[in-house]
Formats: structure tokens, C-alpha cells, sequence
């Protein structure tokens, strides 16, 4: 097929590539030569629309090919997708959002054949291999400001940080994390202790010295609050109520969950579930305080 008559593929997630990448691929092809069926395509007219393959067109194109074997199938637009995207996620090194955007046309394409969105969901997580949750946070990724879409397609911060960054603060969040390259972990460990401080004005506090990149150790957190507190009265936070009732909720689900779990206590034996047995005997006696 010659080179002037292929087109990309309209829903290629990777949006770009790297030019020394391009150049060390198109040595290796100039070494080994090309594998058959590493193109595909579809016929658009008298044109060949690419599925995949894209990178490795590019570094023909390098090395001044001007006619390329593709192999030629009829292809639905969903297939096109599908196919483009599972090819990107196990040999491109797509960045989050890139993914996220390729996963979003999957879904889409898909309920415009009047599947639900529940559907789509499994039937894409089910294709690319990612879990449902993992899809719907790299879909939540997109509903972000283009400062952090960027930062992330960038590769300044990975996906699952900045996630974590933007629920604990939203942008100036994630701006902090690059700044002082905070890993995911230690962004949840902040978290969790600005949420455990029980004064609302030294909590709000806290959390505003945190986006600002003067508190970034979960150490230095706890230590601000127990400075700040000292002398303080306690005072119920006013959403108290909102509280209670997610927590309500929350009490409710663990109860369903462990009749769930309950039914295989019995094949427990010679199993590792010391981890479990003590978390829930934590968790058992922090609820007996609040029942008491």
C-alpha cells in the first residue's frame, strides 16, 4: 500500500510521539525488517485507515518507505477503537490521560449501540484488561482542569497521584505534589491525618498549610495539629450530621458485606487470614465505643 493513501486511525489514543523513540524503532526495523501483520486497516474509500500499527508507520516513514504491506479487514468503528486502543495499552506506554481519552471514545461508541453504560463499562474493562474502578478513575481524570491533564500527560505526575491530590485539594494539590514529587502513598498518609484532626477551624488550617507545600510529611501534619489543638476546646464540626449519616451507611454496607464473607468462614482452615482476623478485631472494638 503506498504510504500517501494510509490515514490514521480516528480514534488513536496516542495523540503524540516521541521523536527519539521514532528513531530507535526505525533502527530496529532497518535490522529485523517488518513482521508481517504489524499494520492494520480498514478500507475508507481509496484510502487504507490505519487500526494500529501507528509508531511503526512512522519509523518507515523515517527510514523513507513509500510502500508499506498492510493487512485489510472490514472493521466497524467499535472494532476500530477497540482494537487501536488494547494495541496502544500493551505496546505504546500511553500516559493516563491518553488512556482515559481512548477509553472514553470506547465507552461512547458503545452506548451509542444502545448498550448501557454498565455494560460498556464491563465489556471494555473485560477487553483491555483494567478493572471497572481503575476505568472509572482514569474516566474521572478527564473532568479535571487542563493544568492537571497536562501535568499528567506530561509524565510529571502519574495518574493515581494526581487523583489523590485533586480529592484532598483540587489543582493547587496536584501542583504541590509535582513540586515536591510527593508519591501516592505518602499524599493518602497526609490525608488521613488532617482528616482525623478533630477541630474543624485547626483542621482547615492544616489542610490550607499542606496545598501550600509548608506541611508535606504526614509526621509534620500530626505535629502542626498537636500544636494548634493544645488549649483548645473540641467543638462538634458542623456538618456532624452528614457525618453520622455516612458513617450510617458505611456501618450498614460492612454488615452486608461480612454475611457475604461469613458464608466461607468455614473454609477458612490452613488459610492466610491473620491480616484479616486482626483488622477486624480493630475495627470490633473501635465500634463497641461507639455502640456503648
Amino acid at each position: 500500500v503506498p504510504m500517501k493513501v494510509i490515514l490514521p486511525d480516528p480514534y488513536q489514543a496516542r495523540k503524540t510521539m516521541e521523536r527519539e523513540a521514532i528513531r530507535n524503532l526505525a533502527e530496529e526495523l532497518k535490522a529485523s525488517g517488518l513482521w508481517p501483520g504489524s499494520l492494520r486497516g480498514r478500507m475508507k474509500g481509496s484510502h487504507v485507515e490505519l487500526c494500529y500499527g501507528h509508531r511503526r508507520l512512522a519509523a518507515l516513514k523515517h527510514l523513507g518507505w513509500d510502500k508499506v504491506e498492510v493487512e485489510v479487514d472490514e472493521l466497524t468503528d467499535e472494532e476500530m477503537a477497540l482494537q487501536g486502543l488494547a494495541e496502544n495499552f500493551q505496546r505504546e506506554g500511553l500516559s493516563d490521560i491518553e488512556k482515559a481519552q481512548g477509553l472514553h471514545t470506547m465507552v461512547q461508541l458503545l452506548i451509542k449501540q444502545q448498550v448501557s453504560e454498565s455494560d460498556a463499562m464491563k465489556r471494555v474493562s473485560k477487553f483491555v484488561g483494567l478493572s471497572e474502578a481503575w476505568i472509572r478513575d482514569l474516566l474521572s481524570m478527564l473532568d479535571m482542569e487542563g493544568t492537571v491533564q497536562r501535568a499528567i500527560r506530561d509524565r510529571k505526575i502519574a495518574g493515581r497521584t494526581a487523583l489523590e491530590a485533586h480529592r484532598f485539594g483540587g489543582k493547587q494539590m496536584v501542583a504541590t505534589a509535582v513540586i515536591h514529587k510527593l508519591p501516592v502513598h505518602k499524599i493518602s498518609a497526609i490525608a488521613k491525618k488532617v482528616r482525623s484532626i478533630p477541630d474543624a477551624d485547626v483542621r482547615d488550617h492544616v489542610r490550607k498549610e499542606v496545598m501550600k507545600g509548608k506541611l508535606v510529611e504526614p509526621e509534620r501534619v500530626e505535629e502542626k495539629a498537636r500544636k494548634l489543638m493544645k488549649g483548645r476546646k473540641v467543638k462538634a464540626p458542623e456538618d456532624l450530621d452528614r457525618i453520622l449519616a455516612d458513617w450510617t451507611y458505611l456501618v450498614k454496607h460492612w454488615n452486608e458485606k461480612a454475611d457475604e464473607l461469613l458464608i466461607y468462614k468455614r473454609f477458612f482452615g490452613g488459610r492466610n487470614v491473620g491480616g484479616l482476623k486482626s483488622e477486624a478485631s480493630k475495627l470490633v472494638r473501635k465500634l463497641a465505643k461507639l455502640a456503648e
